[in-house]
């Protein structure tokens, strides 16, 4: 009984151990507001790392973020918690340091690195949590490729990589990163395949992205409803 118990024990400390492992980023968004962040505005978190300077900054771009979404998408319903810092335990900790979104357990969630203290990330970031959003669960698994979801949140992305000017990227790259379903699967520190995936979208009329991911989350296929850029 002993040895059944012990057993017990570790194996739901490894699940325990695990489940944070993997959902360090959805526990770290859900439980900010009882950490050392302080809400500076509405669901825009800081840490000690970032100056009075920087934070008026970093409001002053996600206005700029939101209005950029909007004037190229449509005005986005999602209000993402952003969580930002400059700590260099930012990445020890595994985050992204440039950024990066995630669902939490009840909210969409983005991550400011010290790399991603401007308009152009934090407007990247805030269309793939509009993207989420505004589908389900079994829609973003099983629907929405990587390279659509990459290349929807480029297109917003002004970075001097993504200027079209600056891209030069071959028939045969698009259609590679196209192959490429799976997030886990993206190339993501190669700028020639994120530069492909913007180029994969850019058939779409952006004023379409919401009412398409609609039509997908009421059960139409991916193929279908994007069929411009398939």
């Amino acid at each position: 009984m002993i040895k059944f118990k012990m057993f017990v024990l570790l194996l739901f400390t490894s699940f325990l151990l695990s489940f944070v492992y993997f959902q360090k980023a959805a526990l770290a968004c859900e439980f900010v507001a009882v950490s050392h962040f302080n809400e500076v505005s509405p669901n825009v978190f800081i840490d000690q790392s970032l100056t009075p300077a920087q934070q008026a900054q970093l409001l002053q771009d996600i206005q700029r973020a939101v209005s950029r979404v909007a004037e190229v998408y449509g005005a986005p319903i999602a209000t993402p918690r952003i969580i930002a810092s400059e700590d260099a335990r930012y990445k020890t900790l595994g985050f992204n340091p440039t950024g990066m979104q995630t669902s939490g357990f009840f909210r969409e969630c983005v991550f400011i690195g010290p790399k991603g203290l401007n308009t152009d990330v934090i407007a990247h970031e805030l269309v793939h949590a509009e993207v989420r959003f505004r589908t389900n669960l079994w829609v973003e698994i099983t629907q929405l490729p990587a390279w659509f979801i990459e290349g929807t949140g480029i297109q917003v992305d002004y970075r001097e990589p993504f200027l079209q000017e600056n891209i030069v990227v071959s028939s045969e790259d698009i259609a590679h990163i196209k192959s490429v379903f799976y997030l886990s699967d993206f190339p993501n520190t190669s700028v020639k395949y994120y530069q492909a995936s913007l180029q994969a979208v850019k058939p779409m009329n952006p004023k379409y992205l919401y009412e398409g991911l609609q039509r997908i989350n009421n059960g139409e296929p991916f193929t279908t409803v994007f069929k411009d850029i398939n």
